[in-house]
């Protein structure tokens, strides 16, 4: 599997957890934090996500003439403005 580096921020103490964690497995930081991410969204998050995708690619793809890459950065947009919409909601 191609890997790629990124770059993320964390709150200094998840970020020493992950180090702490890693240390203790005898595993590198970015494993750990691979591991988390995998689990996360295995829990469901994924598909939800994905489903969400979908349903808006197809909405899309009904009403205008935009090609794939277009259509997935729009729908990829919606989808970060209905989670920040659902997390103020949560906070609230």
């Amino acid at each position: 599997m191609e890997r790629r580096k990124t770059t993320v921020y964390l709150d200094p103490d998840v970020l020493t957890a992950t180090k702490v964690l890693a240390a203790t497995r005898q595993q590198s930081e970015s494993k750990v934090v691979e591991e988390a991410l995998r689990a996360y969204l295995g829990n469901g998050e994924l598909a939800a996500a994905s489903a969400e995708l979908r349903t808006l690619m197809d909405r899309v793809a009904g009403r205008c003439d935009l090609d794939d890459d277009e259509a997935m950065a729009l729908a990829v947009d919606e989808v970060h403005a209905v989670r920040t919409l659902q997390r103020s909601h949560r906070t609230a």
